[in-house]
């Protein structure tokens, strides 16, 4: 009997294999369609989604409100459409197959934060795009009420781009197929960027009412930084004004030149050791000097103190721009003429930073040009010269750039202030985020700077025990004429009076290691600097380098640091903001992720 059993359950169970197989076979052939159609679904939507935010973009800035909204409209239904398809069961098995999950997954991330920034982020962007034109300053006045109605919007759109950015970051794209990674690498900066712009925007409409003066009248001192003379916020403070804002309405009230300011005996303000020890006792005896040292709310403080010294106005905050950013405001204002000449975006910085020392060889003539540019270029912003919008993005690029900077004396001001760009702060504090910083101030008493290019770079080289390592390097070149010695003295400045060459430069290069880290080496060309050991300042490692530059010449600055404990992000380079635009400020990718 178990002899005819065994005899028929063999067909029986062979029936049963194949008939399972087939099943299976089915089943992954389904699968197969259900995930091609599905992919092909992804893809054309999102691909649809591209070319809506495309669209988005330039009815945005063309100020076409009703085309906005419509292609807002078709960016969410393509957004969710994508978002959707990535969910469910057949995804989910995309993304735990070998090879492909990970991808499956990097367009699941992709379609969710596109989809979440088209709902959360755009839409509050949109509405307040078409409030844009009435924000601009017209007749001296900028409404507060306006501003206020920002808010909202504003901080909403902000905290879609932060959560779609940090989502995008939790993410290693590294192993995606080549188009992928690139795609989704591309996306990341973008929305990096757009939630920090955001960050910049949030931090402006918040403060502004109350920096207008909406709860009585403030004093501001406006500084305008002369790059032609390298500080390490960006230039030697020239022309010096006061701005005075009620309810909305600012004019300038009173103007010296930076010069202006005898030196004082005593420092203004007590100096920290570490600070005498890097800059002695000049930050605080001379106005000019006051930003030799990189944190802008500690000049803003030198400043203000020896301001209300010598007269009558009580400060409430410091602002600052140089004359690269000057130049992108006349960008949305339009050409200027002051004094015969004639300034525009283009030239801005050449006749500020050059010209205007060969046409007036007298300092006091210089000074009477420079406060009349200043005036004229605040008369033509605050009247609403221009548009809107250009004048916005010229703002924004000029504080992503660290070439203007905010600082408040109202403590709940300064503390929304904190950590945005505007607010030029060294890093003090040891965060999981490293920060190095390269800080450049004139040695000559010149206005050499002009001629000088630099760029600065810093890679993350190894990983050990929660600290990295960084390699910088710095190259400077002096792109001063061969005959610079001809040049006017007070263009050249004293540097022949200790030894050099008249057209030569000696460049002060402050380099800033991180929180509780440490420098170990500096070489110039290739030679090791030996030099005393690094002074601390605010819990951070200084070596300082004195670098002689002839017209024509180029050096390479190198160094080599570690980071303090736990900090394992991306490295921030912070760099001086030079003539030459953009600024040579970056991030390193970490050597520990």
């Amino acid at each position: 009997m178990s002899r005819t059993k065994r005899a028929t359950d063999g067909p029986v169970n062979r029936r049963a294999l194949w008939t399972g197989l087939a099943v299976v076979l089915g089943l992954l052939a389904l699968f197969g369609v259900l995930a091609g159609w599905k992919a092909y679904r992804v893809n054309d939507a999102l691909t649809a989604a591209v070319d809506d935010a495309a669209e988005l973009r330039v009815a945005i800035e063309g100020g076409d409100a009703a085309a906005a909204d419509r292609t807002l409209a078709a960016l969410k239904d393509h957004s969710r459409a994508a978002a959707d398809s990535t969910d469910g069961l057949t995804w989910s098995v995309l993304e735990r197959l070998p090879a492909f999950g990970d991808d499956a997954r990097g367009v699941a991330v992709v379609s969710h934060a596109v989809a979440d920034l088209s709902e959360e982020g755009i839409g509050p962007l949109v509405e307040a795009s078409a409030g844009l034109d009435s924000l601009a300053p017209q007749g001296g006045r900028l409404d507060p009420q306006v501003v206020a109605d920002l808010q909202g919007p504003v901080a909403q759109a902000r905290a879609a781009f932060l959560a779609a950015d940090e989502r995008l970051a939790d993410e290693d794209p590294s192993g995606y197929v080549d188009r992928l990674r690139l795609k989704y690498r591309e996306l990341a900066a973008q929305v990096r960027d757009a939630s920090a712009a955001l960050t910049t925007a949030d931090t402006a409409v918040q403060v502004l009412p109350a920096m207008l003066g909406v709860d009585g009248a403030r004093n501001y001192l406006l500084v305008f930084q002369n790059n032609a003379e390298l500080r390490a916020t960006g230039g030697l403070p020239g022309a010096v004004s006061v701005l005075r804002a009620e309810d909305g309405a600012v004019r300038m009230t009173r103007q010296v030149a930076g010069n202006s300011f005898p030196r004082t005996r005593k420092s203004v303000l007590p100096l920290s050791p570490g600070e005498e020890a890097v800059h002695g006792d000049v930050l605080g005896t001379y106005f000019l000097n006051a930003n030799l040292q990189p944190d802008f709310p500690r000049a803003a403080d030198l400043w203000r103190a020896r301001w209300e010294q010598l007269h009558p106005e009580r400060l409430d905050g410091v602002l600052s721009v140089d004359a690269v950013a000057m130049s992108y405001l006349l960008g949305a204002t339009g050409p200027v003429e002051v004094n015969g000449i004639t300034l525009t975006e283009d030239n801005a910085v050449d006749v500020l930073l050059r010209e205007a020392y060969i046409r007036f060889p007298d300092p006091a003539h210089q000074d009477v040009f420079f406060r009349a540019v200043a005036s004229t270029v605040f008369d033509r912003v605050t009247q609403g010269s221009g548009s809107p919008r250009d004048l916005l993005t010229a703002l924004a690029r000029g504080a992503d750039e660290h070439r203007i900077y905010v600082h408040d004396f109202d403590p709940a001001v300064q503390e929304q202030l904190a950590g945005a760009r505007v607010a030029g702060e060294l890093a003090t504090s040891s965060e999981t985020t490293p920060q190095v910083g390269v800080y450049l101030n004139d040695g000559t008493a010149s206005k050499m700077s002009y001629y000088l290019r630099y760029d600065v770079s810093v890679d993350a080289t190894y990983c050990n025990a929660g600290r990295q390592g960084l390699a910088g390097h710095a190259t400077l070149t002096s792109d001063a004429p061969a005959d610079a010695s001809s040049l006017p003295p007070y263009v050249t400045g004293g540097y022949a009076d200790y030894g050099g060459e008249a057209g030569s430069q000696l460049v002060n290069v402050y380099i800033y290691g991180p929180v509780d880290g440490e420098i170990n080496a500096l070489a110039l060309n290739g030679k090791p600097l030996r030099g005393p050991d690094p002074i601390v300042d605010r819990d951070r490692p200084v070596v300082v380098a004195n670098l002689a530059l002839d017209p024509q010449q180029k050096i390479d600055l190198t160094w080599r640091m570690t980071t303090g404990a736990g900090q394992t992000g991306d490295t921030r380079v912070d760099v001086t903001p030079s003539v030459s635009a953009p600024s040579s400020a970056s991030r390193a990718a970490s050597a520990c992720s």
